[in-house]
């Protein structure tokens, strides 16, 4: 699955008039992939649909025209494209007093290094995904976001297709432990995915 400049509308009257009707068709795809775990942490596993919605909605609220404008927010967003052999989702963490959010923030601290998918009891860790030009060998700074990919090798993958295989989306952090089981329409969201392309 990849994203072009082509799959962009640049057109912003036109793309403002079907806007209502796309956000519209666009809910339930979204709700479809979303996974709660505990109380304050949400994931959104994305796919070429959401991916691409949220470039469109950046290239119309931005009024961006330029080619290589358009091209440089697909780079952005198409870091977090799934593949035939990983999953990818955004973290957000929903900290409701605001006065609180980064004392809350700092008692998490690590919180991004310590999710995994758990697979039929066999734990596959979390990647984040950072920015280009983020320095690697500096542990980032745990922030109300974050993006992650979820790598699986040929038999991870495949018992993840199995609906009969039982898989979980895990937090493991001294502060915040909790998980929640991917089934049903979302299960079945994320195994189309892993479809060999």
């Amino acid at each position: 699955m990849t994203l072009t400049v082509q799959d962009i509308t640049t057109d912003h009257q036109a793309y403002a008039a079907g806007r209502a009707e796309t956000r519209k068709r666009m809910i339930p795809v979204r709700a479809e992939r979303r996974v709660r775990v505990g109380d304050i942490l949400v994931f959104e596993f994305e796919n070429q649909a959401t991916l691409q919605y949220q470039v469109q909605e950046m290239v119309y609220t931005e009024r961006l025209s330029d080619p290589s404008d358009v091209e440089h927010e697909i780079e952005v967003y198409g870091r977090l494209m799934p593949t035939s052999h990983s999953l990818t989702a955004t973290m957000f963490v929903e900290l409701k007093g605001t006065d609180s959010v980064r004392e809350e923030l700092r008692h998490l601290a690590g919180l991004q290094n310590a999710l995994s998918l758990e697979i039929d009891g066999e734990t596959v860790a979390a990647e984040e995904i950072r920015g280009p030009d983020e320095d690697l060998s500096v542990p980032s700074e745990t922030v109300s976001v974050h993006m992650f990919r979820f790598p699986l090798n040929d038999e991870q993958r495949d018992r993840f297709r199995d609906p009969a295989v039982t898989v979980e989306l895990a937090v493991d952090h001294e502060a915040y432990s909790d998980s929640t089981p991917i089934e049903g329409a979302t299960r079945r969201s994320l195994i189309a995915d892993l479809t060999l392309r």
